[in-house]
């Protein structure tokens, strides 16, 4: 029998760069997912005990707080008056907890507000307890109760009145969830907050005068005025006097904003004007001086940018005017805003003397965007751009001989004078540099 060799060939194959850097990849974006994955567990789990711990604090403030006598319930040098700190820290394993505790007395409105409907109406109190920690998983939880006195005595025992506060939109409904504030005239630091999901609130308040604030996100605000700041206003700090309901109402809505652009007359073209100063003002009125003269809630000055555009934003529903220095052509005045709403206007303004300037190509004639423009007369001097149509407008002039200075990059400079009377206008052609 013939035996035959066999020669056995073993091939060794190794990995690529390619095959190598994309399976380092495959496996750092596994082990990317599981460490963040680890990563989000820990801050869960630590988060759930920051949570557990505060909660506990919480719980274990309102339980102390049942166990004191109705009259002590109450914040040390508010009112009601009683034992409690407003705010305070304790630190558990590690974490500082900040406790804030707030007491209010509730008028139920079943049994009246006020004499003679309710002889007492500060009903019962409204405990809140408030725990929030700081740090990279900062956070915080509150707890409500409320506790009723035990007698007709308990339930009489502080004195003081009621201010009812309602709050309305422009068309008369009620606004949801307004921010209340009632704050010390002099002091301006905020005794009482409500943001009540009906828009009415009440206040139980020692005898006294108090600033009310209201305002919401993306509305307009309205407030109480001290004579300090209006000599005669139209809604003067609210008082509060003893058993008595003190009634205020307030009107708030979505703010609203003018895209306003200010352009010279339509037998120029309707040109931009630039840097054109006016006063906007609106009908709204929060007061008298002391001469009598009208105090308005919105009167601002304003000046339109090198475009002659200015957005004006966070304004309130009314109507308003503007007043400029020029004649003001259109629009016809005054002009209504209403709420929710961004409105254009076009502010066509005229002068007794004016100056449009257009800049051009000398060989295309075609218009000459940037060039710098220098009008100048003894104190007056400018220096305006032209536009995409090579157009500058200066508004206004006195009659006269003005001085030109003009240039443009890839253009010769140019300088000279023209007069100008009424509404001017004039070409100038500018040469490219060879």
């Amino acid at each position: 029998m013939k035996i035959e060799n066999w020669k056995l060939k073993i091939n060794y194959k190794g990995f690529t760069l390619i095959e190598v850097l994309i399976g380092s990849v495959l496996v750092l974006i596994v082990f990317l997912g599981i460490f963040t994955a680890y990563q989000l567990g820990l801050k869960v789990v630590a988060q759930s005990k920051n949570k557990i711990i505060a909660t506990a604090i919480a719980s274990g403030e309102i339980e102390k707080i049942k166990n004191l006598a109705y009259n002590a319930i109450g914040v040390n040098g508010a009112f009601p008056d009683g034992r409690l700190e407003s705010s305070r820290s304790e630190v558990v394993d590690n974490v500082n907890y900040v406790i804030e505790t707030r007491v209010d007395y509730v008028i139920d409105e079943a049994d009246g507000v006020s004499i003679p409907e309710d002889q007492c109406p500060n009903d019962y109190k409204k405990i809140q307890v408030k725990v929030s920690w700081e740090g990279a998983l900062s956070g915080d939880i509150m707890l409500v109760t409320d506790i009723a006195p035990d007698n007709l005595a308990q339930e009489c025992s502080d004195e003081g009145g009621i201010l009812r506060v309602q709050v309305f939109d422009a068309f008369g409904v009620m606004v949801s969830s307004p921010l209340i504030e009632v704050k010390d005239p002099e002091t301006d630091a905020t005794i009482k907050p409500a943001t009540p999901s009906d828009g009415i609130h009440f206040f139980s308040l020692p005898i006294g005068a108090y600033k009310v604030v209201v305002s919401k996100s993306g509305y307009s605000s309205s407030r109480t005025y001290g004579v300090e700041e209006i000599a005669n206003p139209e809604k003067p700090h609210l008082l509060v006097l003893e058993n008595k309901l003190s009634e205020s109402s307030f009107e708030i809505d979505q703010s609203s904003s003018f895209s306003i652009e200010a352009v010279g007359p339509e037998s120029l073209g309707y040109p931009i004007i630039s840097n054109a100063a006016f006063n906007l003002r609106g009908e709204k009125l929060i007061g008298t001086d002391e001469y009598e003269n009208p105090v308005y809630k919105y009167s601002e000055d304003k000046i339109t940018n090198e475009e002659g555009r200015i957005n004006i934003s966070g304004l309130e529903w009314d109507l308003y005017t503007f007043t400029t220095n020029f004649n003001l052509i259109s629009p016809e005045q005054p002009v209504g805003l209403s709420p929710g709403v961004s409105q254009n206007v076009i502010l066509v303004l005229q002068a007794e003397n004016s100056l449009l300037l257009t800049i051009r190509d000398s060989v295309t004639l075609e218009p000459v965007f940037s060039a710098e423009c220098r009008v100048y007369l003894s104190e007056y001097d400018i220096t305006q751009y032209s536009d995409e149509n090579g157009q500058t407008y200066f508004i206004p002039l006195e009659s006269g001989v003005y001085s030109l200075e003009i240039s443009a990059a890839g253009y010769n400079s140019y300088s000279g004078s023209l007069s100008v009377s009424g509404d001017t206008t004039r070409i100038i052609n500018l040469e490219r540099i060879e």
